[in-house]
């Protein structure tokens, strides 16, 4: 099982032999040839009202580096909200448990899905490199909005194929906002970080929750002094899942150099009757780009150390 064929390999968080690894109900397609899957364990009982976001560490793993061409994320209906795969440098027993933020420290982002997101094609000579015999960890959120606890899953199909020198590695860079306070009624929140690294922006796009109406993003080159708007967009529930993106070719990506300002504004209708404080809801830029070897995360302002 720990041993990548080209072909179809099931990588299963937990299951026992001859028994579905699948939930009531979550029935994702089965990987191609060519493809694995990697499925996470079930997340049971999540209460009415819950708003959780779950990190599962699972044992299996692939046997030499693997890159990812392409990728489609899978998540039970009822709660779900996203999925990501990681993987991860400081390795622990397969378990299932709330995220924290030093899980979030401990990962390097390969593939993520909205619950409704279509599958992601990356261009050619770009990958997600999954490192041999590391640990892998999915992230899994969760929004129970009905009256009774609900169980949800999530999956991945992953296209893969051997490195090549020719491959460019991707990673997730991001600008987020988590000091935003929404008041009841319109409001706004925005960050600006500096770039420390360049890189080639292939696909860059916004992240907010149901209650925001507009989005934009700014980029601002070192040397000018105004920036240009290169993301311009009205919000609705179904972008929670499935956000507007922009793509660039290889041949013309868009590109962050250092000292560039990159900026993201915010605006939304709160009717919830109180304050919306992160992570209720978010105000969030982020892209793919190359060549990267980590993910980085620009929060508040703050490039990583």
């Amino acid at each position: 099982m720990n041993k990548l064929v080209m072909g179809s390999l099931l990588l299963v968080g937990c299951a026992s032999e001859g028994e579905s690894p699948f939930i009531d109900g979550f029935d994702p397609p089965a990987p191609k040839d060519g493809e694995i899957q990697i499925i996470a364990p079930a997340v049971r009982d999540v209460a009415p009202g819950a708003d959780i976001t779950m990190c599962a560490y699972i044992d299996d793993r692939v046997a030499t580096d693997t890159d990812i061409v392409s990728y489609h994320g899978f998540q039970s209906s009822v709660g779900g909200h996203h999925v990501i795969l990681f993987a991860v440098q400081q390795q622990q027993a397969a378990n299932v448990h709330e995220c924290t933020e030093d899980d979030m420290i401990n990962a390097r982002y390969l593939a993520g899905s909205g619950a409704d997101s279509p599958p992601a094609e990356l261009p050619e000579n770009v990958v997600f490199r999954m490192p041999a015999n590391t640990q892998l960890m999915i992230q899994t959120h969760w929004i129970n909005a009905t009256d009774k606890p609900i169980d949800g899953q999530g999956a991945f199909n992953l296209k893969v194929t051997a490195p090549t020198p020719e491959h460019q590695m991707a990673q997730l860079f991001t600008i987020a906002n988590t000091n935003l306070t929404i008041p009841v009624g319109e409001g706004k929140a925005s960050t600006e970080c500096v770039v420390e690294q360049n890189m080639n922006v292939f696909t860059l796009g916004a992240h907010m929750h149901e209650w925001g109406t507009h989005a934009s993003i700014t980029h601002t080159p070192a040397a000018a002094s105004q920036g240009t708007m290169i993301y311009d967009h009205g919000w609705t529930e179904e972008d929670v899942f499935d956000p507007p993106r922009n793509n660039y070719p290889t041949s013309q990506p868009f590109k962050l150099a250092v000292g560039d300002k990159f900026r993201i504004d915010c605006s939304y209708d709160n009717t919830t009757g109180g304050p919306l404080l992160f992570p209720s809801e978010m105000c969030v830029a982020w892209t793919y780009a190359y060549p990267m070897t980590r993910q980085i995360d620009c929060t508040d302002g703050n490039w990583p150390r």
